[in-house]
């Protein structure tokens, strides 16, 4: 079914592509529903210009309408999006997808520009494969870090210059609009953990444990990673059956459910960008579960930058390590006491890094605008 239905879609490329042959426009394509929040508010600002947009996704449940003017077209995961991404022809596609062109989905002779928006506000060089970001002729970063570090990048891989404009991290401020009217609830602990594509992670090595020790006194809520709702299904399914029944556990499976984010008092994770986001957007502290480092690129250190989750981690994140977890209810109440200029120490830091996330999206879809020639 999946194959006839990505079929259709590829059809329905087809007709798009010919009819739409003199009338320049933007294609995006999505890895699936864990992605949309990333360009709403990019898709809004380009169609109150007018530029038409067209939705791509590799994921069935993404198949609901983001507005009036938007229908996303389904082109699976298979041989139907690799003769996609082979065959395309658009004047501008903007993705969250690394690496492309170096495994099987590779960049079109008949696209005219390749776009990359980032989903995280980690740093480019460390979690990210070393060579992720060379084939994109475009590249919006999130702050002057970024910018720096994939500047760096080229120099060191010998690869070619793109186009990288600091834009700002546009998915905050689709976070601060969800924000609005949201209220912290006493002794929430949001405990959301990073994926990794190494087998052994701290879900699935403590994670059971964690949830055991947090609950005997406060509610926990457990967010778990996009991919680890794929991948480690059956540890929660385990945690889901033991702790259903109590009423201090919440299982948030649900992306697009954001007040728990909102309402909780602290956050617990080990790695990735989530804590950044947390941090900026409540305010709130975060415990960080020392485990085994995100390192995708060896050789990252040939950069000689600190990336931005370690400066983070180091200045603001209270590090525990995994055999104090039974310890964590005494560590949360010491550390909740202790935030109150919190809010304004991570703003500071976010300037001093030049992250900015206030129009953004208008930013964004500015540039797009002008890279299509439309001024």
């Amino acid at each position: 079914m999946s194959f006839f239905k990505s079929l259709k879609g590829f059809l329905t490329y087809l007709k798009i592509s010919k009819s739409n042959d003199k009338k320049k426009s933007v294609y995006i394509y999505s890895e699936g529903l864990n992605y949309r929040n990333y360009f709403i508010e990019v898709i809004n600002c380009l169609n109150k210009k007018n530029i038409q947009v067209f939705y791509f996704t590799s994921d069935k449940k993404d198949l609901d309408s983001i507005n009036e003017n938007i229908k996303p077209i389904f082109i699976g995961k298979g041989l139907i999006r690799i003769l996609f991404f082979t065959s395309l022809s658009c004047d501008f596609m903007l993705m969250t997808l690394t690496d492309l062109n170096n495994h099987e989905l590779k960049r079109s002779l008949h696209c005219k520009k390749y776009a990359y928006i980032f989903h995280s506000l980690v740093s480019t060089h460390k979690t990210y494969n070393k060579n992720a970001f060379n084939n994109y002729d475009i590249i919006f970063s999130n702050g002057e870090y970024q910018k720096n570090e994939l500047l760096k990048l080229e120099e060191i891989n010998i690869s070619k210059k793109k186009k990288i404009y600091n834009t700002g991290y546009s998915y905050l401020e689709f976070l601060q609009k969800q924000k609005i009217n949201q209220k912290e609830i006493a002794n929430n602990v949001l405990f959301a953990p990073s994926w990794s594509k190494f087998n052994e992670n701290l879900f699935e090595k403590h994670g059971y444990d964690l949830i055991k020790s947090i609950i005997k006194k406060r509610k926990i809520i457990l967010r778990p990673h996009p991919q680890s709702l794929i991948k480690s299904s059956k540890q929660i399914k385990l945690i889901e059956k033991k702790f259903l029944n109590n009423k201090n556990f919440l299982l948030n499976k649900n992306i697009f459910d954001l007040k728990p984010i909102f309402q909780s008092q602290i956050l617990i994770t080990d790695n990735g960008g989530m804590a950044l986001e947390y941090a900026f957007i409540t305010k709130k502290p975060v415990i960080f579960i020392d485990y085994k480092d995100k390192v995708h690129n060896k050789d990252f250190k040939k950069i000689n930058l600190e990336t931005l989750e370690d400066n983070f981690r180091k200045k603001f994140g209270l590090v525990v390590q995994a055999n104090q977890i039974e310890n964590l209810n005494d560590i949360i109440d010491h550390k909740v006491k202790d935030y109150e200029n919190f809010g304004k120490d991570i703003e500071n830091f976010f300037k001093e890094n030049k992250i900015e996330f206030k129009n953004s999206s208008n930013k964004i879809a500015d540039i797009i605008e002008k890279e299509l020639n439309f001024k």
